[in-house]
Formats: structure tokens, C-alpha cells, sequence
């Protein structure tokens, strides 16, 4: 069933149709929040308060776009108020014992997770939902918001600004 079915019985009252709009996108949504935050807990926390608030208001849902980019407004409203709250980014301390591998990883992902702290929100936002969701820009345009030559500009800002920090060894 397609979504705008599956979202229209939804609002008919066949709220256990919900579950299947859940298992569709759950894990899309998941991996959206993770690439935020860094921390699998904390990502199924902000996925599961995602789903919540869609629950909360389907009734009330006339989006005439992708649903999928629906949820990941609802998802990149949901992390931003979640940085609010923690003023900082979560890491995986290094454990007593750990390997040289898992080391070089945290290592490496420390050193992304600086390179995208110095974008602008919304240049880390198109980085994300471009190539870890690989979406395309003129969906992207849609849940920033914003047109497509803004967007497109960004993302080559964006990339710039990354690419220059991790060949300058900058961060």
C-alpha cells in the first residue's frame, strides 16, 4: 500500500496501520538521527519521539510532498531541539584495553564530527541527507525549505569548507 493510502486509512481510524509506516521507515529515520547525534541509544530514543509525534499528528497531516521528507523535518526538528538541550555532541569514550583499530575509528570519527561542526547547521543538514541518505536536491530543497539553486549552493559551500579542513588539516 502506497503511503498516501496507507496515511488516509490512518486518519480514517485504522491506527494499527500505523505499525506499517513504522517498520517502512524506521530504520531510515534511525540512521538519519544517528548521523546526528553519534550514539545508538540516544538515536533510537530521538527516532522513537519522531514516530511519536507523527502519531500525535497524522490527523492533522495535508503534506503534499514525499512523506518520507515530511519525516525527516519532523526528524531534523527533533535533533535540533535535542543539541538545544545537550550542548554538545555525544563520543564513545575510549575504554581502558581498546584496540588500535577501534581506536583509529573513534579517532576518525572525531575528526569528521569537528569538520561538520564548523558547517553551518544547514550545511551539515544537506551534507547528511545527501550522501548518508542519499537523497536528491531537489528533495533536500523541500525539507530545508529553501529552492533548489540555494540548496545546490550550499552543498558545493558545504563541500568546499569540508574538503579544506581535511586536506589543510585545519580542525
Amino acid at each position: 500500500m502506497d503511503d498516501t493510502k496507507l496515511i488516509s486509512e490512518i486518519k480514517n481510524g485504522k491506527m494499527h496501520l500505523f505499525d506499517d509506516l513504522v517498520k517502512k521507515y524506521y530504520e531510515k529515520v534511525y540512521y538519519y538521527c544517528y548521523r546526528h547525534v553519534d550514539n545508538k541509544l540516544t538515536a533510537q530514543d530521538l527516532t522513537q519521539e519522531v514516530f511519536m509525534k507523527v502519531i500525535k499528528s497524522i490527523g492533522n497531516y495535508n503534506h503534499y510532498g514525499k512523506f518520507e521528507n515530511y519525516l525527516y523535518v519532523i526528524a531534523g526538528n527533533i535533533c535540533k531541539d535535542f543539541y538545544k538541550k545537550e550542548s554538545h555532541y555525544i563520543l564513545k569514550e575510549v575504554e581502558e584495553g581498546s584496540s588500535e583499530e577501534e581506536i583509529s575509528n573513534l579517532e576518525n570519527k572525531v575528526m569528521i564530527n569537528e569538520v561538520l561542526d564548523k558547517l553551518s547547521m544547514e550545511e551539515h543538514e544537506i551534507i547528511i541527507l545527501r550522501f548518508y541518505h542519499d537523497l536528491k536536491i531537489r528533495d533536500i530543497a523541500k525539507i530545508m525549505n529553501s529552492g533548489v539553486s540555494i540548496t545546490k549552493y550550499r552543498l558545493k559551500k558545504a563541500m568546499k569548507l569540508i574538503s579544506e579542513n581535511m586536506e589543510g588539516g585545519q580542525i
